[in-house]
């Protein structure tokens, strides 16, 4: 009996964890998803961490550069060098003597050469050494540390502006599959009805209070919500997987939603009159970077004619011998140096200008495109506003119909039922409260979208 117990508590509690696990997803839960598992967003953060790599790749230019070298030669045919036939003569010097012998006579008398072959060097050569340099001016490198700070905010703004987009899509595909919801809902509401009204009248016919016809008529009308709920079925599932796709969720994973849409909700947190602050637009931030960051491309050229200064400290073992053996009994010869080098650009054939012109243009073509997006924001916030309101003004009249609707098939059905009316005024009822149902739906899935849009365009899904 307690093995019995323990399995029924286990089942249970099976079960209930089970329950538990099947989670109702919000709108905000869906965004946080998404802002973690969506690719594009991904993608977006990876170049976000590339510009950082490639700054600490600026940065490293700066810091000093250490190498080690090693080499070993062996030259099979070792270099000669061409000199003067006299440049090793000291007959000369040795004038005093006096040499007076047949072979020296003969080698006095032999032709000369005009040049001797001289060869320098042995065939094995070793060398190893460490070399430090460090850059100590250069107008290209510190423009490019001074700009550091821009590129990032460049690759911080682009991500913001990605999870912006995210944002809107997750929201508009969320509010399509809750739309798709309430419609299914409201349909199983119709069908469950009208069968009952078609069963009454079937009744009604079979004890010779109503005609077949009658009864014919409502499963027609049963029959056609019927297949409009299998069309919204088949759309529904397209919806969600839509939703999942932009939440970067796998598709076949369960997703439930939290039926939180209304005409209330829709109004809330509206500022209808809200002033359009530009500064609020990612994609002008972008703008205003991306013309700070030219204005670092024209002050790189601009100093271009400044010199570049670097100093190098190198020193070095090396030894030359004739055998392998040699290389490891005979001393090396150090060597150490320490250069300061320094170049300046005399003429360039005015490239430089050219590229300084070419940044001073893309200054202005910066200052352009801000502009011209100042109007953009004006015109995409003043229809989005105008939307916003239509689509309100639609939606509370909507709102009305559906209940003047309801009315209409509320009394209808009294009047059925009381023998006072006949199916047609209920079909024709229940036609008019189900257009108005879609409509409203309608109504409200465009209201829902101009709020996003109206929100977008002042700045503020954050």
């Amino acid at each position: 009996m307690n093995k019995v117990l323990r399995l029924l508590l286990l089942i249970a509690f099976m079960s209930q964890t089970s329950f538990a696990q099947e989670k109702v997803w919000s709108l905000d839960d869906c965004i946080r998803y998404a802002m973690t598992n969506q690719t594009k967003l991904k993608g977006a953060i990876l170049d976000e961490q590339m510009q950082v790599q490639k700054n600490n790749e600026i940065i490293g230019i700066a810091r000093p550069q250490i190498k080690a070298n090693g080499q070993f030669q062996y030259l099979f045919v070792i270099p000669k060098q061409r000199a003067s036939s006299d440049a090793f003569d000291f007959s000369s010097s040795l004038s005093f003597f006096k040499i007076d012998t047949p072979a020296f006579n003969a080698y006095q008398a032999r032709p000369k050469s005009k040049y001797s072959e001289l060869e320098f060097g042995l065939p094995l050569n070793v060398s190893a050494g460490i070399q430090a340099s460090q850059l100590l001016f250069d107008a290209g490198v510190f423009v490019a540390l001074k700009a550091r700070k821009s590129l990032e905010e460049l690759s911080i703004l682009n991500t913001k502006r990605t999870e912006e987009d995210v944002k809107v899509s997750v929201s508009k595909a969320y509010y399509n599959c809750i739309i798709a919801d309430k419609r299914i809902r409201l349909l199983d509401e119709n069908i469950k009805l009208l069968s009952s009204i078609e069963n009454t009248t079937r009744k009604l016919y079979d004890e010779g209070f109503a005609e077949k016809i009658d009864a014919d008529r409502l499963t027609v009308q049963r029959n056609n919500l019927q297949i409009e709920k299998q069309k919204i079925e088949n759309l529904i599932e397209l919806s969600y997987q839509l939703l999942k796709f932009q939440m970067g969720m796998p598709l076949m994973n369960a997703l439930s939603l939290e039926d939180n849409l209304n005409l209330e909700s829709v109004k809330s947190g509206l500022e209808l009159d809200g002033v359009v602050d530009y500064n609020r637009r990612t994609e002008m931030l972008l703008l205003q970077t991306a013309k700070r960051l030219n204005g670092y491309d024209y002050e790189r050229y601009q100093k271009g004619y400044l010199p570049t200064v670097a100093a190098v400290l190198s020193g070095s073992y090396a030894t030359q011998t004739q055998s392998f053996k040699d290389l490891f009994t005979y001393s090396y010869f150090p060597t150490g140096a320490f250069i300061l080098n320094a170049s300046v650009p005399l003429y360039d054939g005015n490239t430089r200008r050219s590229k300084m012109n070419q940044a001073k243009i893309n200054i202005l073509k910066n200052e352009n495109d801000m502009e011209a997006f100042k109007q953009v924001i004006d015109l995409e916030s003043s229809n989005a506003r105008t939307q916003l309101k239509n689509s309100l003004m639609a939606l509370e009249n909507q709102q009305s119909n559906i209940e003047l609707a309801q009315k209409v098939y509320t009394v209808s059905q009294k009047k059925y039922k009381e023998g006072v009316g006949t199916n047609i005024e209920i079909i024709q009822a229940e036609t008019a409260l189900k257009d108005a149902q879609t409509n409203y739906f309608n109504s409200l899935y465009e209201a829902v979208l101009a709020k996003i849009d109206f929100q977008k365009s002042l700045g503020l899904l954050k």
